[in-house]
């Protein structure tokens, strides 16, 4: 009865046109930062610890074929102080002005920057301050988590964004500003604890499901690739299921279906969850219907970047939303920045979506029984709601 009478109260806060109300504890707030140029996540978990997943920085120069969307708020605003600056303004008090986790899922420009935009390294620093680099000497990090600290050389694929600055960036901020770092842990469910009132709320955990290649078969950690030869940085990415209550996110960066990560990741997890992340932006080989058909979620919120059919494809995502032929059920996609161009060609596709065009955030009730998606102006810094969706109820 309490839980219920304080996640009525905190939405009733939710008003068209007003700034979206600061998270509360006891709430899980998802918040899907657009600046049409990075994937980046932003979490703040039910006590108040805070989680960024990426930081990317990436910047396409115009072209005919493949046009970039519209950056947000706009093309003066570079990408990391986009996210600088909504992170501050949702910020709780209790983190006391630092992130305490941050993932880089992997090593692709637009999920942690790119040198190429930034030729003169940082005088002090001696790299380049784009995405995650840039972001950290503003706001500070209390621990880093990637696929493969402390071993960079060793672990670069031809396939991977050769980016100096990274490795450059955490050797510094380690020895420099006190951040930690650590590789993540594939199987492990205590790397991202609650750092304020863990005891508070035992219904809260999140699990590594695969990193690097490997995933968790629900009792060992195995390797998806038969031929080490074949691996590719998007299917070195990290994923794991965030759990509270009865709600379950998931969220895999790149490992999309052009890598054989995401169907054993979805096979090991092995239920519906509430929403997830679009793997590798909607592309045309992700979100394949045997995977979808076991997490089968309410609620896909997807980051793009460019004015193409293929990310997201309009195929996959029309025969997703068109029916129930793949999964059951009311679906609510979101897509956080996408070209006038990709709406109007394939209007019948894109207006079954439940929003397109600005931040998109989760926002979890007490408990973990219920919540709302809320779309956000991303036009200016003011933050205010442009569509309530819910309440959905957790399966």
């Amino acid at each position: 009865m309490i839980l219920s009478l304080l996640a009525s109260l905190v939405a009733s806060a939710f008003v068209i046109g007003s700034p979206l109300p600061a998270w509360q504890e006891g709430c899980l707030d998802i918040h899907a930062i657009n600046s049409g140029r990075g994937e980046c996540t932003f979490f703040i978990l039910p006590d108040g610890t805070t989680l960024l997943v990426d930081a990317g920085e990436a910047y396409k120069r115009p072209s005919k074929k493949h046009p970039a969307v519209p950056p947000r708020p706009s093309a003066d605003v570079r990408a990391y102080e986009v996210y600088l600056k909504y992170i501050s303004h949702f910020m709780p008090k209790c983190s006391r002005g630092a992130l305490d986790y941050a993932l880089i899922t992997h090593y692709h420009s637009d999920h942690f920057g790119t040198e190429s935009e930034w030729p003169m390294p940082n005088a002090l620093r001696g790299y380049q301050l784009t995405g995650i680099s840039a972001l950290e000497a503003e706001l500070p990090i209390r621990k880093l988590i990637d696929r493969s600290y402390p071993e960079y050389q060793a672990v670069w694929l031809p396939s991977s964004s050769k980016c100096t600055f990274y490795e450059a960036f955490v050797r510094y901020a380690t020895a420099h500003d006190g951040m930690k770092a650590e590789c993540f842990r594939v199987g492990d469910a205590a790397q991202f604890n609650l750092v304020h009132k863990p005891r508070k709320y035992r219904n809260f955990s999140i699990f590594n499901y695969a990193a690097g290649g490997f995933v968790w078969d629900g009792q060992k950690v195995v390797d998806a690739y038969d031929k080490p030869q074949d691996r590719r940085e998007n299917g070195m990415s990290c994923c794991f299921l965030l759990s509270y209550g009865d709600f379950d996110y998931y969220t895999g960066g790149d490992a999309g279906g052009n890598t054989p990560v995401a169907l054993p990741v979805a096979q090991s997890i092995g239920r519906p969850i509430e929403a997830m992340k679009a793997d590798h932006h909607f592309s045309y080989y992700c979100m394949q219907d045997e995977t979808m058909r076991v997490y089968r979620p309410q609620v896909v919120v997807t980051q793009g970047f460019t004015v193409r059919d293929i990310q997201p494809d309009y195929t996959v995502v029309g025969r997703l939303l068109g029916g129930d032929e793949v999964y059951p059920g009311p679906k609510y996609y979101y897509f956080t920045n996408m070209g006038e161009s990709q709406l109007q060609e394939h209007k019948d596709v894109y207006s079954l979506a439940a929003g397109v065009n600005g931040h998109v955030v989760i926002r979890v009730m007490p408990g973990g029984h219920e919540y709302y998606v809320i779309m956000l102006d991303d036009t200016d810094f003011e933050y205010r709601v442009k569509s309530i969706d819910g309440p959905f109820k957790c399966k």
